[in-house]
């Protein structure tokens, strides 16, 4: 009996001998894994990152915003010089109540750029603000200085001259400050009596001093 015993605990010593190799050796494998594991993510870590600074020179990245099927940031190569009209194509195309009357659609891609595309009624707001500020500037300019108007816009010398005597009132409105009334007072003008020269202008109701100062560089006969 006692021999039996003692082959019993024999028995069981092995058998926790060999449960404590097999946790030791799952304990050793466990960290020898996740060590070697840890650094192969590293390393890939390391690679990938490379992998994009390489892929990220030469690029360029640019967002567009508004009426497009996908606005975001989208990124071009530099050598394919790509547009604006690249970048619309490349976001999905223009909404159905998207203008661009006011962009110029060739222009060339620069990195770090913002695009933004108008509305209808955007480009239609825009507009109608331009001409009542054109009003606005027909307002501030004879008999009478006002410093608080709106300073006209400076005049480009190499713009094309009207001549006062043959001009339509089309062309006559397009001089700074000369609306639709003035241009039928100066044409109803012209018409009893020629311009000798420009200065004669200052005899159209309406047209003063002040305002003869700031559009003679457009006027010719």
């Amino acid at each position: 009996m006692d021999y039996y015993k003692l082959k019993v605990l024999n028995h069981k010593k092995l058998m926790i001998f060999c449960i404590i190799i097999i946790v030791f050796l799952l304990l050793a494998y466990y960290y020898f894994y996740e060590k070697n594991h840890e650094n192969i993510v590293i390393e890939k870590e390391e690679v990938t990152s490379a992998t994009t600074i390489s892929n990220d020179e030469g690029d360029i990245y640019v967002d567009i915003k508004g009426h497009v099927a996908k606005p975001g940031v989208y990124s071009f190569k530099i050598g394919d010089n790509a547009r604006i009209n690249d970048l619309i194509l490349k976001s999905g195309g223009l909404l159905k109540d998207a203008d661009t009357s006011l962009l110029n659609l060739s222009k060339k891609l620069e990195d770090e750029m913002t695009i933004v595309i108008y509305s209808k009624s955007e480009v239609e707001n825009y507009v109608k603000e331009q001409n009542e500020l054109l009003k606005k500037l027909e307002l501030c300019e004879q008999k009478v200085k006002n410093n608080a108007c709106i300073n006209q816009p400076e005049v480009n010398n190499d713009h094309k001259k009207i001549n006062i005597n043959k001009a339509s009132k089309e062309d006559l409105e397009t001089i700074p400050g000369i609306g639709e009334s003035k241009a039928l007072n100066i044409i109803k003008y012209r018409n009893n009596t020629p311009f000798k020269t420009i200065d004669d202008i200052k005899n159209v109701e309406g047209i003063g001093d002040s305002l003869f100062e700031s559009i003679k560089e457009y006027l010719t006969i």
